[in-house]
């Protein structure tokens, strides 16, 4: 089971107990709803095609880290920042004290390190050899900060936290410039991160004293290290505050934040194989009326040599080009349906019972559960859409089709919006 299958797996057994908040059948639509999604996007493949594929489709719509680093770039000047100082200097002369001279020559030289570098912001990221420097530097800002107390440890962890965000802010560029992606669940993180880092900038910027660094910032970048590495663990514990974070601050609990993404990746995809369907069938019209134009003259006249080997070209890869694009087209179609019903599961998991009922949509709880059990089937038993019955098709498509106008709109406001501004 993939990471995000564990945290639609936590966060819909915690919802499943929530009887006194919602009604049991609220509760075991959202909780079907949620582990299908989190099959659809383990079992990615099989909903929408090749994940090396989807990601270079969807590559040039993704931000990469920016080279200017404003939030760094300016910080040296503010005022938290110069108090941050004075409880650094205060914190190395404790250590001193406390006969932890190793322990300081290693700090003193993660704090030069590290306000050098927010200097030199505006210029560069950190590079491959920066990153590992800047990984030895949180090693000895944690040792020192578990050895500390007061704002002298105030002050440590706020120079780590800004070693740790350009540590995650390399991780996020050195991922969205990589070649491929075979993970789709490490897509997902990839969004989740930039996300967060996103939202820290932000915050970062309305920073006035030491004091405001508060835990949610903290958090917020723990999370983006810890979801941005191949082998993430994210534990039960971590999972739920991220949940109650997610729901603070942007609105929406941890499952539909994070698989919006997976939606919008989905429907940009959808998108641009579309465009490359309406190329191909251009392409094949032409063909079809070269070829119809060949096979009349060839009926009154002797035509030439040329046009023969064409004619015999046309013979051959008409009857080809034709099937694959009739299943180009039936492959759009299903991912059409996949794409629009997922966006139909999020709108279940983002909005409780008195707001579906607002808007009259209650009769989703019952449509929604019922698709998204077919769904996990499909994902558990490898079901391609050919495979399902005319009668499941038309439950899927009925379902899809009330939620198409918001998923294109999802997709506008989500994945062609630059997530780093």
């Amino acid at each position: 089971m993939g990471i995000w299958s564990r945290v639609c797996s936590c966060v819909s057994s915690v919802a499943s107990f929530a009887v006194n908040v919602v009604s049991s059948a609220v509760s075991k639509a959202k909780e079907v709803v949620g582990k299908a999604i989190g099959f659809m996007a383990e079992k990615a493949e099989g909903f929408v095609g090749k994940v090396s594929q989807m990601w270079e489709r969807i590559k040039p719509h993704i931000s990469t880290g920016r080279k200017i680093l404003q939030v760094l770039s300016g910080m040296i000047t503010l005022p938290w920042i110069k108090a941050a100082l004075v409880g650094l200097d205060r914190a190395l002369a404790w250590l001193e004290k406390a006969d932890k001279h190793p322990l300081v020559k290693k700090l003193q030289k993660a704090f030069e390190w590290v306000i050098a570098w927010c200097k030199d912001a505006h210029q560069k990221q950190l590079d491959k050899e920066a990153l590992e420097e800047a990984r030895r530097h949180a090693k000895a800002m944690q040792e020192a900060s578990g050895e500390l107390h007061g704002t002298e440890k105030a002050a440590v962890e706020a120079i780590a936290l800004i070693n740790e965000y350009m540590i995650a802010k390399a991780e996020v560029d050195i991922a969205v410039k990589g070649d491929s992606l075979k993970d789709f669940e490490y897509f997902l993180r990839l969004r989740a991160v930039q996300k967060l880092l996103a939202f820290y900038e932000t915050r970062m910027q309305a920073v006035q004293t030491v004091s405001d660094v508060d835990e949610d910032m903290h958090f917020m970048v723990y999370a983006a290290n810890a979801l941005i590495q191949q082998n993430a663990e994210f534990s039960d514990a971590d999972t739920m505050r991220l949940d109650e974070m997610t729901h603070r601050l942007f609105g929406k609990p941890i499952i539909p934040f994070v698989f919006e993404e997976m939606i919008v990746a989905w429907e940009k995809s959808r998108q641009v194989l579309e465009e490359e369907w309406e190329k191909k069938n251009s392409t094949l019209a032409k063909e079809r009326l070269l070829h119809n134009r060949l096979v009349r003259a060839q009926k009154y006249e002797e035509l030439e040599p040329a046009e023969i080997s064409v004619l015999n070209d046309l013979a051959i890869t008409l009857p080809r080009d034709t099937v694959a694009l009739e299943q180009l087209g039936d492959d759009l179609l299903a991912r059409r349906n996949y794409v629009n019903a997922a966006e139909g599961f999020l709108q279940m998991l983002e909005k409780d019972e008195q707001q579906l009922i607002a808007e009259g949509k209650e009769y989703l709880l019952e449509q929604g559960s019922m698709v998204g059990t077919l769904l996990i089937d499909c994902s558990q038993n490898d079901r391609a859409w050919a495979s399902l019955s005319a009668e499941e098709q038309s439950l899927i498509n009925d379902f899809a089709n009330i939620f198409g106008a918001d998923c294109q709109k999802r997709t506008e406001t989500g994945l062609l919006v630059e997530v780093m501004a």
